[in-house]
């Protein structure tokens, strides 16, 4: 195998297709290498270093690593849901996550980086040993979540749920609330709003309105990207994200507002994000974050409950796991212990 860089792939050029359909056909990978991603990261102001991994000339793995531009020498690059590798041959993973990482410390000097952040959503405790990294203190996606399998047909999803999820799902129904798909340049404020409602009622931090406009800029026009709104005599009354790529749809914002909280909209949403999931030809629907346990401290503790109605298996993953570059580290070091004793000599 051998790597070659892939920065700024034109979406119709044949390589990114090879390189999107190797994503989305890779189990312990998902939207966060796509393309789309990589776009919406750099329109947040983030640079990228996409490497892909060539066996003769085809195309067989790889990884998008981010970072940001001001890293002082101090940077990561960070790779959520990757590197995109063969992680079921283990020798095979091994040889192309060796030869990644040494083309990504020949680029620290021009991204001001030290060390390599992985995120491959490789369950738990995984085929290869990650014998160069150390764990990481923060992961970059949910480390636990809840799969569920709808690959059968309504009917039969319905039936592995709790009984309560099943009632509410019907209850909503009946009493009128009804679901509608909005993807127009406006959806994206009225979705905030309620997320907005959503977070003081339920005291969780979401992130600034900029950040879900650049995603829409990014993922909309490729249709990886849906709002689903719930709605009653024309109130809305909640409203979801859902992400679909690959065999799998994620369901990775949502809420619902205070107003008529018995016509159980959120039941009525999931159960139409499941269905648009399955139109999508997912074959998992992923809850992203979830503590089977439901400890106190656990911050999906909450939402658990909810989401453990609809069925589904609880996931575990490896985790992050980092990897310095030892001279990198050293110079990093070197350069704080100059500015501690510069300052000492100021003071």
């Amino acid at each position: 195998m051998k790597v070659e860089r892939l920065n700024n792939l034109d979406p119709s050029w044949d390589i990114a297709q090879q390189w999107e359909a190797l994503v989305r056909a890779n189990q312990a990978s998902g939207f966060m290498q796509s393309l789309a991603w990589a776009d919406f990261k750099r329109r947040q102001g983030m640079r990228y270093l996409h490497l892909g991994l060539k066996d003769g000339e085809d195309l067989v793995g790889g990884a998008i690593f981010y970072t940001s531009h001001h890293n002082k020498g101090a940077g990561f690059f960070m790779a959520p849901e990757g590197p995109v590798l063969p992680w079921h041959d283990k020798s095979r993973a091994q040889e192309g996550l060796s030869l990644l990482l040494k083309s990504a410390e020949s680029s620290t000097s021009t991204f001001d980086t030290m060390a390599v952040r992985i995120e491959p959503r490789v369950l738990f405790p995984g085929p290869v040993t990650f014998a160069d990294f150390g764990r990481a203190p923060v992961d970059l996606v949910p480390r636990e979540t809840l799969y569920l399998n709808i690959d059968g047909s309504a009917e039969d999803i319905l039936r592995a749920m709790h009984p309560k999820a099943r009632y509410n799902i019907g209850l909503s129904h009946r009493r009128g609330v009804i679901v509608k798909e909005d993807n127009s340049p406006e959806s994206i404020r009225r979705f905030y709003s309620i997320l907005q409602e959503a977070a003081s009622r339920d005291q969780f931090l979401i992130e600034p309105f900029k950040f879900f406009t650049t995603l829409w800029d990014s993922l909309a026009t490729t249709g990886m990207v849906k709002l689903l709104f719930a709605e009653y005599e024309g109130e809305t009354l909640g409203a979801l994200m859902l992400v679909s790529y690959g065999q799998r749809s994620t369901y990775l914002y949502g809420g619902i507002t205070n107003k008529k909280r018995n016509l159980m909209a959120g039941y009525a949403l999931q159960w139409a994000a499941i269905t648009e999931a399955k139109s999508a030809g997912s074959f998992i629907y992923d809850f992203y974050g979830y503590d089977q346990f439901m400890a106190p401290k656990n911050s999906y503790a909450r939402f658990s409950r909810f989401k453990s109605q609809f069925g589904g298996q609880p996931i575990r993953f490896v985790g992050a796991h980092d990897h310095y570059f030892l001279d990198r580290l050293a110079d990093v070091v070197v350069r704080a212990v100059n500015e501690l004793d510069l300052t000492g000599m100021r003071t």
